[in-house]
């Protein structure tokens, strides 16, 4: 499914209206800051533009954005103003541009003032450097694989059982760098994924998640795995079955794709992934709370942080299962 910025690409590249310079188009009356979608032409150079005060315009922070062009130019039809130009220099990137783009001006959407519409772009230009570092990269580690298959197969289990799918795409953080996978308000959901040799023994990467201190709840989702050589149940199958079950809805469509970019996986990885399939071993949830095995961060000796340890899942850690519904039921999904 193509995004918005997609279809207005194509209209541009089949219309004669223009045969040199920049032609925009208003992304949405809805936004309120004047940003449009952009393109140059004859080259026919997929952009974006910002009408903005000859002022507040500094590039700086797009100066090493190897995969993007930035100019400034005249605005014909505000000479107080001007245009900053943001272009893909490289095509094969561009449904990666074109969902970027959308979550930026979903961003900026209500900014009322300049300095703090510029101060988001260069925020999350930088955010984008590092996608586009990701993108130009192998792929995902075997570990980052099976964790984002982990987060899925999930989403995809509060997706069948609440039918909330915009809820539980909101909630899903682990991409956007959340402390837990899943948040929402005082209540989280941590996804841990094993396919070692020893299936019940988890790796928790900091002294804060499965600190309970400030949550009302805490869930502990354990997947364990086999890896097989097919494609039965690969990390692209189940990338499929999610937008599957978001269907036609095109902005629950860009939410998931930016999401998965977030996370690194590209379209262009995907064969990379096709013949890695998981047998599900079992999955269990927790309720992480007085003597689940963990640390917590006001149990550390001052001086001391960035905490690295692993649990092992044993019948002592039985007494803290519970069900799918009692969690869907305390995050009020």
């Amino acid at each position: 499914m193509t995004t918005k910025i997609e279809d207005i690409w194509k209209d541009f590249e089949v219309s004669d209206t223009l045969k040199t310079g920049v032609v925009l188009k208003r992304y949405s009356a809805d936004i309120r800051p004047n940003c449009f979608v952009a393109m140059r032409m004859p080259e026919k150079i997929k952009s974006i533009a910002f009408r903005l005060s000859k002022d507040n315009i500094d590039i700086s922070a797009l100066n090493d954005l190897k995969d993007i062009t930035t100019e400034i130019l005249p605005d014909d039809t505000q000479h107080d103003k001007m245009l900053l130009l943001i272009s893909l220099a490289d095509n094969s990137l561009s449904s990666i541009f074109a969902v970027l783009c959308e979550d930026l001006f979903n961003l900026i959407s209500d900014v009322r003032e300049e300095n703090e519409l510029v101060r988001s772009l260069q925020n999350r230009f930088l955010k984008w450097k590092e996608l586009f570092e990701l993108a130009n990269s192998p792929g995902l580690s075997p570990e980052k694989q099976i964790g984002l298959f982990g987060e899925l197969f999930l989403l995809k289990k509060l997706f069948i059982e609440t039918e909330n799918l915009a809820e539980c795409l909101n909630i899903w953080v682990g991409p956007d760098t959340g402390i837990r996978d899943f948040e929402k308000n005082n209540n989280a959901i941590e996804v841990k994924t094993t396919q070692t040799h020893n299936h019940q023994k988890i790796k928790i990467s900091s002294e804060r998640q499965l600190d309970t201190t400030l949550l009302e709840n805490l869930f502990l989702f354990h997947l364990s795995l086999e890896k097989r050589n097919s494609n039965e149940n690969s990390l692209n199958k189940i990338v499929s079955e999610l937008f599957s079950i978001i269907g036609d809805n095109k902005l629950f469509s860009n939410v998931m794709n930016r999401k998965l970019i977030s996370a690194g996986y590209f379209k262009h990885h995907e064969i990379r992934y096709e013949n890695i399939s998981y047998l599900i071993r079992g999955e269990d949830f927790y309720k992480v709370k007085e003597n689940f095995p963990r640390i917590e961060e006001n149990n550390l000796m001052k001086g001391v942080g960035d905490v690295k340890y692993s649990i092992v899942l044993t019948a002592e850690t039985e007494i803290y299962k519970t069900s799918l519904s009692n969690v869907i039921e305390k995050l009020k999904l």
